[in-house]
């Protein structure tokens, strides 16, 4: 079993180090608040949308094993219309005080977050209340100053 979580470990640090070494039109900026909303309030979508069936999720953690790590704890309502009745799910690992009980060992699904999606940014998803991160346009300087001068 640890060999198993080790070797998961460096392939998900691998993939996290190649996701932020190639740049994107957005930035992530801010901190962690460690507020835990993020851990408890986890949508999983599919080809076909979001996940809205208990059966869905159950044949996910069958043929995935890294769903296993979650539970449903309620459904999305009075939200966009893709999103309403979806299931939000949270980590069987959060503890109470909103620290990872596998920090070293997560998966690279809670590595990524919040990740730099931008059909989800085009699609107007927000950050969770309390999160400290927010999405920004990524420029160059020489846009700002090129947008400088062209207001001169």
């Amino acid at each position: 079993m640890f060999r198993n979580n080790f070797k998961n470990f460096f392939e998900d640090l691998f993939l996290d180090i190649h996701n932020k070494l190639f740049s994107s039109k957005y930035v992530l900026k801010g901190k962690c608040k460690k507020c835990g909303n993020c851990c408890r309030n986890i949508l999983f979508s599919t080809e076909k949308g979001y996940v809205k069936s208990k059966e869905l999720f159950l044949d996910m953690q069958k043929k995935y094993r890294y769903y296993r790590n979650f539970r449903i704890s309620g459904v999305v309502e009075n939200k966009q219309d893709f999103q309403n009745g979806a299931l939000t799910f949270e980590c069987k690992y959060i503890s109470k005080n909103n620290t990872c009980k596998i920090y070293l060992f997560r998966p690279l699904f809670c590595r990524d977050y919040p990740d730099i999606n931008p059909e989800l940014i085009y699609g107007g998803v927000e950050m969770l209340d309390g999160c400290g991160f927010y999405f920004d346009v990524n420029k160059k300087f020489s846009s700002y100053l090129s947008d400088f001068q062209d207001k001169i």
